[in-house]
């Protein structure tokens, strides 16, 4: 989606990618604003985007950046009332791609999320979550620095099971879970941000 700053811009920034979902989940459950941006910057680092009205944008940012606080860390909150069109423009160079057509008319299913350092324990989790309850395996991300996450669907019981049964195993591998994360009820929009992850998509 294109942005030409004609409405506010409000961002967090997190350490890894299950507190920006997180966070990009809160924020479009607390206001009226549109998700237009998501960007794995690197290091770690990744950044959520949302616009609208000065007072809906505040307020987003504000619930978001608290929800992802509980989740990890968070690096930079702010919100641009009134952006320049060079901001805009760079914003734009991380916009992501709509929803595929009727996606949001489907009910969410309830999502998993496990981060964890390192490719090995990562797919030790993987393994766990789909052996413990009846998910789906529907995306993977190597956020950079060793860290990556695993996203997983399905019921929320199903997916409460798979991230406690994911984090058991990699502690029981001597290993520490980054951050992991289940949200009962996505935002439709968060699927504009997995559908970039998705397995198949990242096979083609």
């Amino acid at each position: 989606m294109r942005y030409y700053g004609e409405e506010a811009l409000g961002l967090i920034e997190t350490l890894g990618m299950v507190p920006a979902i997180g966070g990009a989940d809160v924020m479009l459950k607390t206001a009226n604003v549109e998700l237009i941006s998501y960007e794995n910057i690197g290091s770690t680092l990744v950044a959520v985007m949302v616009k609208g009205d000065v007072a809906a944008v505040q307020a987003a940012v504000e619930a978001g950046a608290a929800a992802a606080a509980k989740i990890g860390t968070v690096t930079a909150q702010n919100v641009m009332p009134r952006p320049i069109r060079a901001v805009a423009d760079v914003v734009s160079v991380h916009a992501i791609p709509d929803a595929p057509e009727g996606s949001s008319s489907e009910r969410p299913k309830a999502m998993g999320l496990i981060e964890i350092f390192g490719l090995v324990f990562v797919l030790e989790a993987a393994d766990a979550m789909s052996k413990a309850a009846d998910v789906t395996l529907i995306g993977y991300e190597n956020v950079a620095s060793g860290y990556i996450s695993v996203l997983v669907e399905g019921d929320v019981g199903a997916c409460q099971a798979a991230v406690e049964a994911g984090v058991k195993a990699v502690e029981q591998m001597g290993a520490k879970v980054h951050s992991s994360l289940v949200i009962p009820t996505p935002h439709p929009d968060l699927k504009k941000i997995t559908n970039i992850y998705d397995i198949e998509t990242l096979l083609a």
